[in-house]
């Protein structure tokens, strides 16, 4: 599938990092005999074909988006519950008020559903940003076999049946370790927190009954924010064992590893064709 790219710059140690959520470029080099002859910097580019008017930008990152997202309702969600929810800081009690009994209930009320609002928003994306990434990181031809005990057979799965059909924790503990050569992610400090990440998600996404209402007083702990914050760390843990390898892939959003890596590959000339510039635009 052909891309756009613009030739943003000649070599990594000129490029500024402007938004995180943008996709990371690709450093293209050539080597020969040893030694360098060619480097280049190439951002991804899209567009929205409006009529006469095109909408062209820096291709975003899915995973960054999502991260992005999650983080900024958690840290509203965080300051809503500092300021008007944490009981050490705040009166809730309906007896000792001297203020209107009804109004009060009704200004306790609507900052729980504003408080409840944005942590679900934050889950949900946590959650889809690990479920894309874990999607995303499974290679086309790879296969999945699962020993089924009580009929003696084998079931392969490929990628489409992957990604229907098998569980997180399995794609997460089985599939995702070997892809990436690691080691158990379940004796990881943040597992807990996931399975506990996964069940509010869950809970939101496929509720049993109109009226269950219990779920949500889950959120109203303080350990519901490890828990968004889980996401990176699964993320981050991948990441160290890839980048371990030397290797660097595109899929990987700025906001994890921090440090200014790049996706490299070498500079092939077939590769290629010269469709414009910034200044004159597209031929």
């Amino acid at each position: 599938m052909k891309k756009n790219s613009l030739v943003y710059c000649i070599n990594p140690s000129q490029y500024e990092i402007f938004d995180e959520r943008i996709n990371k470029p690709i450093w293209y080099r050539k080597v020969e005999n040893g030694e360098e002859t060619g480097s280049m910097v190439s951002q991804e580019m899209d567009e929205i074909n409006f009529p006469k008017n095109p909408f062209e930008f820096f291709a975003p990152n899915n995973i960054g988006m999502l991260l992005s997202i999650s983080q900024q309702y958690k840290t509203l969600a965080r300051k809503l519950y500092d300021e008007k929810i944490n009981p050490e800081n705040t009166n809730h009690s309906l007896v000792e008020t001297n203020t209107d009994k009804r109004k009060f209930l009704q200004e306790k009320s609507i900052v729980a559903a504003d408080y409840i609002e944005l942590i679900q928003i934050s889950i949900v994306f946590a959650y889809t940003a690990i479920e894309s990434f874990v999607n995303l990181s499974i290679p086309d031809d790879y296969k999945y076999e699962v020993k089924v005990k009580n009929k003696g057979i084998t079931e392969i799965y490929d990628k489409v049946a992957i990604e229907r059909w098998v569980s997180m924790g399995d794609k997460l503990s089985n599939i995702l370790t070997d892809i990436y050569s690691t080691q158990k992610i379940e004796s990881q400090k943040f597992w807990s927190n996931l399975k506990s990440l996964e069940k509010n998600r869950h809970n939101i996404i496929h509720q049993k009954s109109i009226n269950r209402t219990e779920f949500y007083k889950e959120y109203f702990k303080e350990g519901i924010f490890k828990q968004i914050d889980c996401a990176q760390a699964v993320l981050q843990f991948f990441y160290d064992a890839h980048s371990k390898e030397n290797k660097t892939n595109p899929l990987w959003p700025w906001a994890i590893g921090k440090e200014k890596t790049f996706p490299n590959a070498d500079f092939e000339s077939n590769n290629f064709e010269v469709t414009g510039n910034l200044f004159e635009g597209k031929k």
